[in-house]
């Protein structure tokens, strides 16, 4: 008897269960036994997350970048130059400069670091002029040369101000050939002068920060001489660019204006050894810019 009555109780036991169960589910109630009756979950969820997307890398982010830059001034030259007791008073404007331009060379390059740069720039002219002497009408070739080559490292103290130091080498020969005629003086005459100097130089470069890039405005401007090469030497260097997208927004290729002022007076010797080159050369400029 005591068997039957225990078997019927665990048929009864099963059969609430099941009925609990089916009803938990109908009503979307987790079972008896589930995670909430203590029961632990085992089960593993995937979430899809999307990884941020690669920054690209520009120009800016590499640790050198290199600009060389091929240029046009076209220049006015104001002063004088002297020679032994003679002066000669120098008004030319760019007309006369290229009427009188045999050839010439425009170039600069910089190297950046994210902390410091080195830029260097040449600027070379040779003029010549043909005429006639003024007394015994032979012909007479006169011929000028300048070269002006400079290089200086600049150090980044804040993000639109560098500071830099350097020097300018600076060469100036003029010549007068004639050859021999009948008038007097009947001789020959091949006169050549030159000098060359070297300029130390205090240098200040201005960045004017843009949002976008593409532009660039700066201003340049540095003192030199102090009488240890000219007596004194200036320039004031303002500029502006456009820098053109290339591959992979690689910037390659920049157009850029600008107006450069180059002042100097040099004064070395005395009587007939006496040289004083007292110029101002001053102008716009086109670049024409190629970063890599």
């Amino acid at each position: 008897m005591k068997t039957i009555l225990v078997g019927a109780s665990v048929i009864t036991a099963f059969s609430v269960a099941g009925v609990v169960h089916a009803q938990s589910e109908a009503a979307g109630v987790d079972p008896p036994g589930s995670e909430q009756s203590g029961t632990p979950d085992f089960s593993v969820s995937y979430v899809e997350t999307e990884s941020p997307p690669e920054e690209k890398k520009t120009w800016k982010d590499k640790k050198w970048n290199f600009t060389i830059a091929p240029y046009l001034m076209f220049p006015f030259m104001n002063g004088s130059l002297t020679v032994a007791d003679q002066t000669v008073d120098v008004n030319l404007n760019t007309g006369d400069i290229l009427k009188r331009l045999r050839w010439f060379l425009m170039l600069y390059f910089e190297a950046k670091h994210p902390k410091f740069s080195i830029a260097t720039d040449l600027l070379y002219m040779n003029l010549g002029q043909g005429g006639q002497l003024p007394v015994s009408g032979r012909s007479a070739d006169f011929k000028m040369q300048q070269l002006a080559a400079e290089l200086v490292v600049f150090g980044q103290l804040v993000e639109w101000f560098e500071l830099g130091g350097g020097g300018r080498v600076n060469f100036v020969q003029s010549g007068l050939t004639a050859p021999a005629g009948m008038a007097p003086p009947a001789q020959a005459i091949d006169l050549d002068f030159r000098r060359t100097w070297f300029d130390p130089l205090i240098a200040v470069r201005f960045l004017v920060p843009f949002k976008n890039d593409h532009w660039r405005l700066a201003l340049r401007a540095d003192v030199g001489g102090f009488t240890l090469g000219s007596t004194y030497a200036w320039q004031v260097y303002p500029y502006g660019g456009y820098n053109f997208d290339g591959i992979n927004d690689k910037r390659v290729f920049e157009l850029g204006v600008a107006f450069r002022a180059i002042g100097m007076k040099y004064e070395t010797g005395s009587g007939p050894d006496r040289f004083v080159y007292d110029m101002i050369i001053w102008g716009p400029l086109l670049g024409f810019l190629f970063h890599f």
